[in-house]
């Protein structure tokens, strides 16, 4: 598998994203510029570490957009979090020419995917409906593993 890598500071997060704890807070601007502000205990989550310039997360990119959609019937939501795109416009057009449907964190910083722990994208963080991190699975999945990690920690 592969991935691509970046260094995020992670001098200033409160790193908790490691199964078994409770998933850190998520609070950010959307890639269009409105407050979203994440509540776990809503219903089950895959969050989704992602850059515009990552050969992988395009790549995979399609076989999410039919999982968000086969699962949201199931109570599961996927968030997208942009990791470190410093142009925001680059991430929107990303998020446009895959026409992804689920909403994406801009976090130009790398603030919230260093408080989950997450080096690189692409990456994958699942929580349940009690916000607690249920698995990850770190660097480039195909849609059939994806589905099966959540038919495994999430779909039951």
């Amino acid at each position: 598998m592969s991935s691509c890598t970046l260094q995020p500071d992670v001098s200033q997060a409160a790193p908790n994203g490691r199964v078994g704890t409770a998933a850190p807070a998520l609070s950010a601007e959307t890639l269009e510029g409105a407050a979203l502000t994440i509540d776990f205990h809503q219903g089950k989550s895959v969050l989704v570490f992602w850059a515009a310039w990552c050969g992988p997360c395009r790549q995979e990119q399609p076989g999410l957009n039919t999982l968000a959609a086969r699962y949201a019937t199931r109570g599961i939501r996927f968030y997208g979090i942009d990791m470190l795109d410093h142009d925001r416009a680059l991430a929107r057009a990303f998020v446009q020419e895959f026409k992804v449907a689920y909403p994406s964190l801009y976090d130009p910083s790398g603030s919230v995917a260093a408080a989950y722990e997450v080096d690189s994208p692409p990456s994958f963080v699942l929580v349940d409906q009690k916000g607690i991190v249920v698995a990850r699975y770190p660097g480039e999945a195909s849609s059939s593993q994806l589905e099966r990690l959540i038919d495994q920690k999430l779909a039951t």
